[in-house]
């Protein structure tokens, strides 16, 4: 068991402070009561849905100015807001999305929005972003997230057949997309997710640079599923962690069962081994599909200190009650 469980949680502020309930005394209160109840860091979503909540020349207007409060109420209470960054944060982009081989009826919407890693300008775009935040908020650490191509399960089925990914194709495939049978042989598999790969680690080392000549830290997001989502989608972060290119790693919640729970524990315990990074695992109270209620979110949290994990991060602010908050108190303990 560790020392110290530190003790994160996801944050929506667009949606945990409602319009008309966003002053600095609302904000104040609430991550006064994140703060008794033990957690050190709030890392904020502050892009959805095209709008975006912080001051921004990249961007254009914000929709509500929620960043600021934030980072004041924060430093009163000792929280360190992390803003969330990514090839997932909005902006005009008319290129360099990602873009199924045919009309495919079975595409969902939002994948047919999200910027391909595989453009160089959908990084530069996310480094202005970031450099803003930096700059114009003072903040000590950014985290990376939506640094992969989408959905694993999408991608196995439809690769993306972008202008950059086609080109990129060309060179050690001969022709711009695979069949289905090229997929079938491993080395033709192998080189599309190495291509993937190194796409989204040039995204990840770029933000370490941007990191390194600001010195503040970097956290990602990853997906949890190692095997299943991460390397398909691009996103090597055992690799990102073994070379030095983070301070942090923040595995999502993915799971119900603790048996498969802790099969995932197990896996992130192994990949983190030896690397300098920071490892917290994602823990869900209320996420998506996910609902975890006090007894396994406690069960969940204590297996993964025990398992060596520097902390747990849990998704949603906005979701912790009183209970929750009490049993995040006795973690905080461990």
């Amino acid at each position: 068991m560790t020392n110290h469980v530190e003790i994160a949680v996801w944050g929506h502020p667009f949606d945990e402070f409602a319009e008309g309930e966003d002053g600095p005394a609302e904000i104040l209160e609430r991550l006064t009561r994140l703060r008794e109840a033990g957690v050190t860091t709030y890392f904020a979503l502050l892009a959805t849905a095209g709008m975006h909540y912080f001051a921004s020349r990249t961007l254009g207007p914000a929709a509500r100015e929620l960043l600021r409060p934030l980072t004041e109420a924060a430093l009163e209470v000792g929280i360190e807001i992390i803003p969330v960054v990514g090839l997932g944060q909005p902006g005009k982009l008319s290129r360099g999305l990602y873009e199924p081989p045919l009309e495919v009826a079975d595409v969902p919407e939002w994948a047919l929005s999200w910027p391909c890693a595989a453009w160089g300008e959908n990084h530069e775009h996310a480094v202005l972003i970031a450099n803003e935040l930096i700059e114009d908020y003072g903040v000590s650490g950014l985290q990376l997230d939506y640094s992969r191509f989408p959905d694993a399960e999408l991608l196995a089925k439809n690769p993306c057949a972008c202008e950059r990914c086609q080109n990129a194709r060309l060179r050690w495939l001969g022709k711009p997309y695979p069949e289905p049978q090229d997929l079938r042989i491993p080395g033709v598999a192998f080189k599309e997710l190495q291509m993937r790969m190194e796409f989204v680690r040039s995204l990840v080392e770029s933000m370490r640079g941007l990191a390194d000549h600001h010195g503040i830290t970097l956290s990602v997001a990853v997906r949890g599923r190692y095997y299943e989502d991460a390397l398909p989608e691009g996103q090597d972060w055992a690799e990102w962690c073994a070379d030095g290119l983070v301070d942090e790693i923040c595995t999502a919640p993915a799971v119900l069962s603790f048996g498969r729970f802790a099969r995932y524990v197990s896996q992130h315990q192994r990949l983190t081994a030896g690397c300098e990074a920071k490892w917290l695992e994602g823990v869900g109270a209320e996420a998506d599909a996910i609902h975890l209620d006090l007894d396994a979110l406690e069960r969940q949290s204590r297996f993964a200190a025990s398992a060596g994990a520097d902390g747990i991060c849990v998704s949603r602010a906005g979701l912790i009650d009183e209970e929750t908050a009490g049993v995040l108190r006795e973690l905080a303990q461990l």
